[in-house]
């Protein structure tokens, strides 16, 4: 009998301690389940997304790309990176992409990356934005962008042409090869807005186009000097053209070797050139020759050399023909002495 109450004990015993290691089991269970279930429990979404662009040069572009991220529950997310692809509008082919590590966030907290791309300025661009949690995706977004070439790098000074105005400064009358050509000296006035901070180094390259030939009469070059910030500034040069034609006045301002602004105004100068008018009904065809030549375009200046322009060289007169001189005059006086002289043999011989 005691034997049988001895193994009934350890019975018991080995029972309850099965049991107690059962019980401690399904606690140690339900406490890391219960941790991996808080973790699997995190919900990361994206917020919202900005994007920032800066022109970094003449063709290229460089796209900040924020993005804002939530976590809605309440457990701490894993590790979070953020992939921004661009692609292009047109072609839908992969331009250039990037990445930016999150880290973890916090349940209930919200957290904001940027990650930075270059792409060419021209043509538009499809951006996916991909959020991964511990290497797997988990969101996506897409946005289009267009208009990158209106970006201007920091550098480039934010000026703009107001107005420009004409008017005659003098009248000159030259006389070439016997033909006299009127001139006009139009004094171009330019009204700059410098929009931007203090700038320096800009210069102004003004030509006047014959509106019918399309050929540039005269061009100057002029320093624009310091312009202050937010001020308009006048600017003066002169252009000597041929009279009774018209002229498109261009105006092109350089900064660093390019060009940054450009605008263009007309002078008539038409109507003060005699016309060529129908005064009959009648049909009837009338050549008429031009009123004016090739060479009235011809700088009054002179050419162009290496080195600078050189004044025209007049070409040489001819050489007139000899005048009747001495030589002449000598020929004459020894042909009448020599008549002479026979005559007079030939009397002293009728004589003898």
């Amino acid at each position: 009998m005691g034997s049988n109450s001895d193994q009934g004990k350890h019975l018991t015993i080995a029972t309850t301690a099965v049991v107690s290691v059962f019980f401690v089991l399904v606690i140690l269970v339900a406490t890391i389940g219960g941790g991996l279930e808080r973790h699997e429990r995190s919900a990361i979404r994206i917020a919202d997304i900005d994007i920032a662009a800066e022109a970094l040069g003449i063709a290229e572009a460089s796209l900040n790309v924020t993005t804002y991220l939530d976590n809605g529950g309440d457990a701490q997310s894993g590790d979070i990176n953020i992939v921004v692809k661009a692609y292009d509008a047109d072609t839908n082919l992969l331009v250039t992409t990037n990445h930016t590590e999150v880290g973890k966030i916090g349940g209930r907290a919200t957290k904001s990356a940027s990650t930075y791309v270059k792409v060419p300025k021209a043509g538009g661009y499809k951006l996916q934005i991909v959020v991964f949690e511990d290497d797997k995706g988990i969101q996506r977004a897409e946005t289009t962008i267009y208009g990158l070439t209106s970006l201007e790098p920091p550098s480039v000074a934010k000026i703009a042409i107001r107005e420009i105005d004409f008017s005659v400064e003098a009248v000159e009358v030259e006389v070439e090869r016997g033909r006299a050509r009127e001139y006009a000296i139009i004094n171009t006035t330019l009204y700059i807005d410098n929009l931007g901070r203090d700038v320096s180094g800009l210069s102004a390259f003004i030509k006047a186009r014959d509106n019918e030939t399309r050929l540039i009469a005269d061009k100057v070059w002029k320093d624009l000097g310091m312009l202050k910030e937010g001020t308009t500034s006048l600017h003066y040069a002169e252009l000597k053209v041929l009279n009774g034609r018209d002229y498109i006045i261009e105006v092109q301002i350089w900064q660093s070797k390019r060009i940054i602004k450009e605008s263009s105004g007309m002078v008539l100068l038409s109507p003060f050139a005699n016309k060529t008018v129908v005064l009959k009904t009648k049909e009837k065809t009338v050549e008429i020759s031009p009123s004016f030549k090739i060479s009235d375009f011809i700088g009054p200046s002179g050419r162009y050399e290496e080195g600078g322009y050189k004044a025209p060289v007049p070409a040489p007169m001819p050489a007139a023909p000899p005048a009747p001189g001495f030589e002449a005059l000598s020929t004459a006086s020894v042909f009448l002495i020599a008549s002479l002289l026979l005559l007079k043999i030939k009397r002293r011989r009728r004589r003898g």
